[in-house]
């Protein structure tokens, strides 16, 4: 389904000429080799544009690259264009000690000019093609000539530079005419049975690669076989294994670089994974998806939250159709050396999934300050419990484990509490993020146990006993706050991780604490608190808190802490607190 998915999406865009012709690709090339008609090296040309990290070399519509596994990967060249390996022999990193490497570079050469002779079967009379001939019927002089170079040092220093060449008469390099002839279907591809199309066509050996961030340098594979391995089955080596046509090969490896391309909208990244997405036809959820999950731009941070407003009042306003039946589909991948693991394949429709990211919105809505956006995309979540803020740092399965969630309207995974309560115990800080996650956990998981449900803003009617003491421990930390103001060790420093866990280790230590610090209260004050330290804690069972609270219970003690804390900031606003005397 998913390479049917993506040849679909291909057909689609190539008919509304949004992506190349059958067997063309854009590609970026960095360097041009710029030659006369008689094939002498004149000069190297940079096409990098922009400075920095916006630096983008140009890219050209040329022949698609071509697929390469195994120890012979040497002997499959791409047409016109590739690594400074093949264009000009030279050795991988551009070591002349490696005596393997000078070697592999050597065939790499001998390989791309062979697919240059194919090429000039194919196309005789085209005057580009035969300068390029030349050039390497000369080709001692003109790598003499090409290492005295201004631009030689720059653009050999990155291993697999990109190559292609252009005569000086035109403007655009060899190849890229649209009657140029590649050959798109080899004649010696065996027939077979497409298992994407059901229709019998030449079967690619050789999956085409996929440049997926953080990927192998070279590309990788969403689909291969290792030649000559335990896979094999009925004698048949490689693609035979999994029959997919050449036009399909072609089709669902463009659409998906095309996704996942530097230019394209219709994906984004966490850690080292790519989530790309795309609907069967054009929609306004193209446009929207990524907005629900990647964390708040900093150049536009209102954008984010005006998209999630939008989808939460669609259906008073119309923003998105609630029968909308469009196809979507979402593909979350992740790099594991030259192979792709796809951890994620979802296909819906934009009413069904709109509806669960409404869900999910309304499950993690809790009450916040006035300067706080109402709704957080999943990556300031998921930031918001990761050590030193970085998603590096984050289990790597949490992230697809919770796009499953959100769009099947399934529980959280249990990874998520366990990571919130961790980074709550390490720095003793619940923010707003981290307490909307434990609620937004505690009440998805409410629905298969039949507990009460966590309500936005402070519950006065919530007698859950861990609730309860993360309100008393809200009440004690307020007090010492007003007491002493600033301190180096606060209750909350000293004592969170304890009566979070065990709260009747810590619950005498805190309350006598508390006394000591009321005395250095105004009358008022010494009043409001203690009316509602009591009003607390006569809600607590006669018969003592128990030795120890569950994951459950700390996050039901942390949600409790964080709302009370709020409900102190809304009152001092509201000024429905005493003035302090």
């Amino acid at each position: 389904m998913i390479l049917q998915a993506l040849c679909e999406y291909y057909d689609r865009k190539a008919a509304l000429g949004e992506m190349p012709p059958y067997g063309r690709e854009l590609k970026a090339i960095p360097y041009l080799v710029v030659i006369d008609s008689d094939g002498h090296f004149l000069r190297l040309e940079s096409t990098i544009e922009g400075s920095g990290k916006d630096q983008r070399a140009k890219r050209f519509l040329l022949c698609h690259t071509h697929g390469r596994s195994g120890s012979k990967s040497w002997a499959t060249a791409n047409s016109l264009w590739d690594h400074y390996g093949y264009v000009f022999g030279f050795p991988k990193k551009m070591d002349f000690e490696n005596k393997k490497n000078i070697e592999t570079g050597k065939k790499q050469c001998e390989s791309f000019q062979k697919e240059l002779s194919r090429l000039e079967r194919l196309n005789p009379n085209n005057t580009g093609l035969k300068s390029v001939l030349n050039f390497y019927r000369q080709f001692d002089e003109n790598i003499v000539k090409l290492k005295t170079d201004p631009l030689f040092e720059e653009a050999f220093k990155k291993d697999r530079t990109n190559f292609a060449f252009r005569l000086i008469s035109e403007t655009e390099p060899v190849g890229t005419a649209p009657d140029f002839n590649y050959g798109d279907e080899s004649g010696d591809s065996p027939v077979g049975l497409c298992l994407v199309t059901g229709i019998r066509q030449p079967i690619a050996l050789l999956n085409n690669s996929i440049s997926l961030r953080n990927g192998n340098a070279s590309g990788s594979k969403l689909v291969g076989f290792q030649k000559g391995s335990g896979y094999d089955s009925y004698q048949k080596e490689q693609g035979l294994n999994a029959p997919i046509s050449e036009r399909a090969n072609y089709a669902y490896a463009t659409a998906l670089n095309t996704l996942i391309s530097a230019q394209s909208k219709n994906k984004f990244f966490f850690n080292k994974d790519t989530l790309v997405f795309w609907a069967s036809k054009d929609n306004p959820m193209e446009d929207m998806f990524s907005v629900f999950f990647t964390a708040i731009p900093k150049d536009d941070p209102d954008k984010n939250v005006e998209m999630i407003s939008a989808l939460m009042k669609a259906p008073l306003t119309g923003t998105l159709n609630d029968d909308d039946n469009t196809r979507f589909y979402i593909l979350l991948l992740s790099p594991n050396n030259k192979r792709i693991a796809v951890k994620l394949w979802e296909e819906t429709d934009v009413n069904t999934m709109a509806e669960n990211i409404r869900k999910y919105f309304n499950d993690l809505n809790i009450v916040c300050g006035p300067k706080d956006y109402p709704f957080m995309p999943l990556g300031n979540l998921l930031r918001s419990i990761a050590l030193q803020g970085k998603e590096e740092n984050l289990p790597p399965q949490l992230f697809s484990g919770m796009m499953r969630a959100i769009l099947h309207c399934l529980p959280f995974p249990k990874l998520l509490q366990l990571q919130t309560i961790g980074r709550i115990k390490a720095d003793r800080t619940v923010s707003r993020n981290r307490a909307a996650l434990l609620k937004g956990y505690l009440n998805r998981k409410r629905n298969n146990n039949n507990e009460k449900q966590i309500n936005m803003a402070l519950d006065l009617t919530n007698n859950n006993q861990a609730y309860l003491c993360g309100r008393l421990f809200a009440v004690y930390e307020k007090i010492q706050q007003e007491a002493l103001g600033d301190v180096n060790a606060s209750v909350r420093d000293r004592f969170y991780d304890s009566f979070s866990s065990t709260p009747n280790v810590a619950l005498h230590r805190l309350d006598t604490l508390s006394i000591h610090h009321l005395q250095k209260l105004s009358p008022g004050r010494q009043v409001y608190f203690e009316k509602l330290k009591g009003e607390i804690m006569d809600k607590l069972s006669g018969e003592g808190l128990p030795a120890h609270f569950s994951l459950d219970d700390q996050s039901r003690f942390a949600i409790g802490y964080y709302q009370q804390r709020q409900d102190f900031f809304k009152k001092k606003e509201e000024k429905d607190e005493p003035v302090s005397e």
